[in-house]
């Protein structure tokens, strides 16, 4: 068996875990193998598509603001936050599931294996890498006619692909089962800050860094200073990602504890609640809802409108990791009376107190008013996310969102209630909105009633 081969089983093995009920306690269905094999294609096609059109929009920006690899901080932040998502789950289901320990039994050498492992994992980020390191020196040249620039925005690439990675797999493999101390977990979401706080509109205006920030972004600087800086730190990130795969590939998960479930049937919504929000601190992708109330406050001194709109579109983008709080329960849930709906209630719940501290928040800058305007449609957007979640994990599919074109996807189909009742009070009427809102609501809470018992 070559390496190919090796590494090739490894990466349709992590998508089994991903895309199949297995990872959430349920047998896959019996297509499940066929299904792995498009979707082992479909990421690398979304992956070469998406980092396409991201790495000629972030070349196009540089026509408006002179400075290409400072117009690439809009590719490096889709390169953080796809490398971050995407990553933390895979991390998670090589190292709980121990493909390593497995692919030991068979007749291979460790060297094979290791290797097996870690390019196994690269592939769900090698097709955007590649793609982007040969289109972003070329579009560059061909917008801005320097060697330099093309050449600092290639180094620039390089870097953030191997410091993602690198933070990936240093905090992934700290991703276990009911190991890692809550504060980490916590901390861990915090990292999004990166995502929303950097600023994806500045690199479309007209700048010049001023020369403070060159230990920051070297790439920005078009001399000697930043040319030299900039190639000892992609130097410097490609070395601490060698040394975290090493790490990695060593790594063993010793734990020997079992996931606990406490479930009291007298009361069982209660119960859930307590167990949601135990699991939020131990979710790095769903504990992300609980620094949304920090980000509503920050934005609302700047933009309080912007805000609102900001804080709806994460809550209904974090609501779908909310089933990973079930991990391996899932099958308990189905075997338990009216237990998947008091789940399903709970994340509800956990969704509908946040939201109302953002409203509290906004009631500050008096922009309660538009919020509460928007809350039945935010609702009806969050219950159509937990809906197609739970629809999925029941039927053997997963939640299905590992790539980035999955992703898109399932970001229009939850988030298109609220942007239409969004449109329409702006452009319409409020009680055009809210008179769309409520039906949308309602139509979604009878399938939900059929289905979700």
């Amino acid at each position: 068996m070559s390496n190919v081969k090796i590494h090739d089983v490894v990466y349709k093995q992590i998508i089994y875990l991903m895309y199949t009920s297995r990872s959430f306690g349920l047998s896959p269905k019996p297509d499940a193998i066929s299904k792995i094999k498009r979707n082992a294609v479909t990421i690398k096609i979304s992956n070469i598509i998406a980092y396409t059109i991201a790495t000629i929009v972030s070349a196009s920006i540089s026509i408006i603001n002179k400075d290409a690899p400072f117009s690439f901080i809009f590719l490096d932040l889709i390169i953080l936050a796809n490398i971050f998502t995407t990553g933390l789950n895979v991390i998670f289901f090589v190292t709980n599931y121990d493909l390593k320990t497995f692919l030991l039994s068979l007749p291979l050498t460790e060297r094979d294996i290791n290797m097996a492992v870690f390019r196994g994992i690269f592939e769900f980020f090698y097709y955007g890498f590649l793609t982007s390191i040969v289109i972003a020196p070329i579009s560059t040249y061909m917008i801005t006619m320097s060697i330099l620039q093309a050449l600092m925005a290639e180094f620039e690439i390089i870097f953030f692909f191997s410091l993602s990675f690198a933070l990936v797999i240093l905090l992934g493999k700290r991703i276990r089962l009911g190991i890692t101390s809550a504060l980490f977990r916590v901390g861990t979401s915090l990292i999004w800050i990166i995502f929303i706080i950097l600023p994806y509109g500045f690199t479309f205006r007209y700048v010049i860094l001023p020369f403070y920030i060159l230990p920051i972004f070297p790439f920005g600087f078009l001399n000697v200073e930043g040319l030299l800086l900039s190639l000892v730190y992609t130097g410097l990130s490609i070395i601490f990602a060698y040394n975290q795969a090493l790490k990695f590939l060593s790594f063993r998960v010793t734990s020997h504890y079992a996931t606990k479930y406490n479930i009291k049937l007298r009361t069982p919504l209660i119960t859930y609640l307590y167990k949601d929000i135990k699991g939020l601190l131990r979710v790095p992708q769903a504990s992300f809802l609980l620094t949304i109330p920090v980000f509503a406050l920050i934005f609302s001194f700047f933009a309080p409108v912007y805000a609102i709109f900001y804080t709806i579109f994460m809550i209904t983008t974090s609501s779908i990791m909310l089933i990973l709080l079930e991990a391996s329960g899932m099958q308990l849930l189905l075997s338990l009376p009216s237990g998947l709906r008091s789940s399903y209630i709970s994340k509800l719940l956990i969704i509908l107190i946040i939201y109302l501290i953002d409203v509290l928040i906004f009631s500050f800058f008096n922009h309660a008013y538009l919020s509460l305007i928007m809350l039945p449609s935010s609702i009806a957007s969050v219950e159509l996310s937990l809906f197609i979640s739970y629809n999925n994990v029941i039927k053997g599919k997963g939640i299905r969102i590992a790539d980035p074109l999955s992703l898109l996807i399932r970001e229009i189909e939850i988030n298109s209630i609220v942007g239409v009742a969004a449109l329409l009070v702006f452009f319409a009427n409020v009680y055009y909105s809210l008179i769309f809102s409520i039906i949308s609501l309602i139509i979604i809470n009878i399938a939900i009633y059929k289905k979700i018992k």
